[in-house]
């Protein structure tokens, strides 16, 4: 599992994530599309355990 930290504090958990030229998108367990996050937004993404927990 992934956690995106966006700038205004949210954060979006997602299962996959694929980076891109201007940021990242988002998807759940199934493949489907959660959400684009760009660059400018984003604090960062990385995987996280079932806490939530960041995994360095």
């Amino acid at each position: 599992m992934f956690k995106a930290q966006l700038s205004d504090g949210e954060q979006i958990r997602c299962d996959e994530y694929e980076i891109e030229e201007v940021g990242v998108r988002l998807f759940d367990g199934d493949g489907d599309f959660l959400a684009f996050v760009p660059f400018a937004h984003l604090l960062w993404v990385g995987r996280v355990d079932e806490a939530g927990r960041t995994l360095w």
